[in-house]
C-alpha cells in the first residue's frame, strides 16, 4: 500500500479491554480503509474509533436505529468523504463504536461477517468495514454496492496484514 497523502486524525479509546489491538494498529486499519475508498490528498481527516460494552452500544443502537440490543459495530457519519470544504477546513468524519463482547460471541458461535476465525480478525473487520460506512459505502442498497464494500473491505485487509506480516 503507498503511503496516505491525507493527514488523519484518530482519536481510539478502549472502554473495555481489547486484547490483540492497540491504537497504533486501529489508526492503520483507519488510514489503510480511507486511502483505498479514496481519500483526497491534502484533507485533514478526522474520526474516533471507541470500543464499548454491550449496553453502550445497545444504547446508541436503540437511539440511533431503533433496533433493540448490541450488535459488532456502529458508524456515525459527520462530513462526507468526498464533499467540498473550506480551505483547511478539517474534514469530520464521524466516529465508530464497537463492542468486543459481542464480536466475541459471534466468532464463538462462528458467525463474523465474513467468516473471520478469531477475535483479532473479527474486530479489524469491524473496524474497516465500519471506517467505510463512514466514508459513504452502504452494503444495503444494492447488491452491486454490497459486493463493491465487501470487496474493499478485504483489500484493505489483506495490504494492512500482509504489511505487517500477520
Amino acid at each position: 500500500m503507498d503511503r496516505p497523502d491525507f493527514k488523519l486524525g484518530c482519536d481510539v479509546s478502549f472502554d473495555v479491554a481489547v486484547a490483540g489491538l492497540d491504537e497504533r494498529g486501529v489508526q492503520v486499519l483507519v488510514a489503510a480503509s480511507l486511502f483505498e475508498a479514496g481519500a483526497e490528498p491534502g484533507d485533514t481527516i478526522e474520526v474516533s474509533v471507541a470500543f464499548v460494552d454491550e449496553a453502550r452500544i445497545a444504547e446508541a443502537n436503540v437511539e440511533h436505529r431503533e433496533v433493540d440490543g448490541p450488535t459488532d459495530v456502529l458508524s456515525f457519519p459527520i462530513d462526507d468523504l468526498h464533499e467540498q470544504l473550506g480551505p483547511g477546513e478539517p474534514r469530520v468524519l464521524g466516529d465508530l463504536l464497537v463492542c468486543p463482547a459481542y464480536v466475541e460471541r459471534q466468532v464463538a458461535e462462528g458467525l463474523t461477517m465474513q467468516g473471520d476465525p478469531d477475535l483479532r480478525s473479527a474486530l479489524e473487520r469491524c473496524v474497516v468495514h465500519g471506517t467505510l460506512h463512514l466514508a459513504g459505502f452502504d452494503h444495503e442498497r444494492s447488491d452491486q454496492d454490497a459486493t463493491e464494500m465487501f470487496s474493499l473491505e478485504q483489500l484493505v485487509l489483506d495490504r494492512v496484514r500482509g504489511a505487517a506480516g500477520m
